[in-house]
């Protein structure tokens, strides 16, 4: 099958069709082996068309055998980095201390009404049938509910001010690290030192998960008391600083 170009242009004839990525890297290859290939998008078959003039068909055929011998149909993809250790959320003492805190106050408020409910129904100061007398199951019931929740809610805020306690200590900790980190390392060098574990640096997406791994073992090694999730966080922040801002 043969196209004929405006402007007396040699004839072309169609050497192979196939999807998009693969023929680009054909032309590409073709190209640079001095044939003038051209690709066209067929609509009708909805599939790229690498055509080359005819003068240069049984060149551009010998090289496409080439190609084909030499380069498989699909490029491998990199795979993924493997990166050791845990990767989940950090949640912080203060955000903690909130969370729990909350809770506790919830159960306590909860618990305390139930208490005066019963109370005020005992001494006939609230119009329900729910003294011991009258409803002694549905009392009973209630007042151990009543109990459950104020222990629960004591509980609570027993943890939620241990958590209160552990704010400081853990912002300080932070600092600390962050201001260690780039003080020690630039962005550079951490990337000087994937490329040398690599061979070359790795495309976007992997070195990214590279650097943040480099800088999570970092600051593992240096301060035993961080937990790996804790670390975690801080080198997403360590990251925003070194190659985003």
């Amino acid at each position: 099958m043969s196209l004929q170009n405006d402007d007396k242009k040699e004839t072309m004839s169609i050497l192979i069709s196939d999807e998009s990525d693969r023929i680009s890297r054909i032309l590409e290859f073709l190209t640079y082996s001095g044939v003038d290939a051209e690709k066209k998008f067929d609509e009708e078959s909805d599939i790229y068309q690498l055509s080359v003039p005819d003068s240069q068909y049984d060149k551009a055929t010998a090289l496409l055998k080439i190609y084909m011998e030499q380069e498989p149909d699909e490029p491998e993809e990199e795979p993924e980095p493997e990166l050791t250790g845990s990767y989940g959320s950090f949640v912080g003492s203060e955000e903690k201390y909130k969370d729990t805190s909350s809770s506790a106050f919830a159960f306590l408020t909860v618990g305390a009404l139930v208490i005066v409910v019963l109370i005020l129904c005992a001494f006939h100061i609230l119009p329900f049938p729910l003294t011991l007398g009258e409803q002694p199951i549905m009392f009973a019931a209630l007042a151990l509910i009543s109990v459950v929740f104020l222990i629960i809610g004591l509980l609570s805020l027993k943890k939620a001010n241990a958590y209160k306690a552990h704010i400081k200590t853990e912002a300080d900790l932070e600092k600390t690290a962050i201001d260690w980190f780039l003080k020690t390392y630039t962005a550079k060098e951490l990337d000087h030192t994937i490329e040398a574990s690599e061979g070359t640096l790795p495309r976007a997406e992997v070195l990214c998960l590279k650097r943040l791994s480099l800088i999570r073992d970092y600051l593992l090694r240096e301060f035993s008391s961080l937990t790996e999730n804790h670390a975690d966080s801080l080198s997403e922040i360590i990251y925003q600083k070194l190659f985003e801002e």
